[in-house]
């Protein structure tokens, strides 16, 4: 399993409930997971563009967004910055973890 850093950014920042660092097989298993269960990371999707398609679509249009965890993942990928009101939405996979360097002096 891999660790991966999910992050919500707007234009001022993140902020101590715009990110996690979750353990995964992949970043598709993330999307997959947020498309099962939207709202334990409403924290991370409420700010993007997405979160209306995950949360709404099916009750406006009473049919299934049926999405990939693939397509979830381009859409999130597209997310970006618009002020405060939209957030770019996106999912590292955390390839190394570095030590506090020793004082050079």
């Amino acid at each position: 399993m891999a660790l991966f850093l999910i992050t919500s950014v707007c234009d001022e920042g993140v902020y101590e409930n715009d990110f996690k660092v979750i353990e995964a097989e992949s970043r598709a298993e993330i999307a997959q997971n947020m498309l099962d269960d939207p709202y334990a990371w409403e924290n991370i999707l409420r700010s993007s563009r997405v979160w209306w398609d995950i949360t709404r679509y099916e009750y406006k249009y009473n049919e299934p967004l049926a999405w990939s965890a693939d397509e979830l993942l381009e859409r999130l990928d597209a997310t970006h910055v618009d002020g405060d009101s939209e957030f770019q939405i996106r999912i590292y996979e955390i390839t190394k973890i570095e030590k506090i360097p020793k004082p050079t002096n």
